[in-house]
């Protein structure tokens, strides 16, 4: 597949919810904020709401009011054109105008309020000259949140990569023992959909649900490839495809994908354990070494001349430790 015809394709999921609403139809939920649940294939999965910028109007009416300013988001746009295969591989029910223009909406929304708020408080207390303050931190808060609602997309398209990819050996071994058993691909795709795989169940069921309705399966499963956001998950399903249309032995494939996917694993485990050994090292020397040697050393200090270590002192390096164990723990989380 060219170039031109991945990015119109995505091009084509950017803009699919909104062709649907123009027609009548119903559009599906998508991902964000908030959560609900549907059944699909008689196994619960999680829907839920799209982000939606923060504006002191409902969502309807933002819609209504991104689409009718996108003009000014196709100017955004052109600045962070990654937007456009973010927001449909987040599976975001915008359009990459209307959602630049909520974003750039919601930005001075929120910055205007702190401006207005910190400068009233300035001036009841009388501090006028410091109005200027209040300036500053609107136009600080109007780029933060412009940017936080701009690479926020792209926050949900690594979520779901780290949602597929957690899964992703289970279900290739899942079906690879049944295609190596005679079962056929397509009641491989439904035992996979059914089997709790998380995202990846849920993009099978999606496929079996289009091939359900009349589609075949070479075109649903290049549809999935082309809206999912994992490369281990996209190249599988190619090379299915392509197994499917040469009429070659589709599980010599998927044994193929599976020991690359596998060697790929094996080299990102050692590179993160000899990454680990200096961070943990640094782990120590802050959290137990550091704050062990500063207690012994005011300690010292302290009975060799005036100066008294007070129980807030040692509070602060017991806080201290355990903000840096928190942040520490969170990094090695990502």
């Amino acid at each position: 597949m060219t170039r031109n015809r991945l990015r119109e394709a995505i091009n084509e999921l950017a803009h699919v919810t909104f062709s649907k609403k123009e027609s009548g139809e119903k559009p599906r939920k998508k991902r964000g904020w908030g959560a609900s649940k549907k059944r699909i294939h008689k196994r619960e999965i999680k829907v839920v709401k799209t982000y939606f910028p923060p504006l002191p109007m409902s969502r309807k009416r933002a819609l209504q009011l991104g689409e009718s300013l996108s003009f000014i988001g196709y100017q955004v746009t052109k600045l962070h054109p990654a937007i456009i295969a973010d927001l449909a591989m987040a599976e975001m029910d915008y359009t990459p105008e209307s959602y630049s223009a909520l974003s750039l909406l919601s930005g001075l929304w929120q910055g205007f309020m702190t401006a207005f708020s910190v400068g009233f408080i300035l001036y009841y207390v009388g501090q006028t000259a410091m109005l200027w303050l209040a300036v500053v931190l609107g136009i600080v808060v109007t780029g933060f949140m412009f940017i936080r609602s701009m690479v926020y997309p792209a926050f949900m398209v690594r979520k779901r990569v780290l949602e597929i990819e957690k899964n992703f050996l289970y279900a290739l071994r899942h079906m690879l023992i049944q295609v190596k058993g005679g079962t056929p691909l397509f009641n491989s795709m439904v035992s996979i959909s059914e089997a709790g795989y998380g995202e990846i169940s849920d993009e099978f069921s999606r496929v079996v649900k289009e091939i359900n309705s009349g589609r075949s399966i070479t075109t649903a499963l290049e549809e999935m490839g082309l809206r999912n956001p994992s490369i281990y998950l996209r190249r599988m399903v190619w090379q299915i495809v392509n197994s499917l249309r040469t009429g070659s032995d589709t599980a010599k494939t998927l044994e193929v994908i599976l020991d690359q996917f596998t060697a790929e694993q094996r080299i990102l485990l050692q590179k993160f354990a000899k990454e680990l050994g200096p961070w943990a090292m640094m782990y120590m020397m802050v959290t137990v070494v550091f704050p062990t040697l500063g207690i012994t050393l005011f300690m010292i200090i302290s009975s060799l001349s005036t100066f008294q270590m007070s129980e807030g002192m040692l509070m602060g390096f017991v806080v201290f430790s355990i903000v840096v164990q928190y942040f520490f723990i969170q990094f090695l989380k990502t």
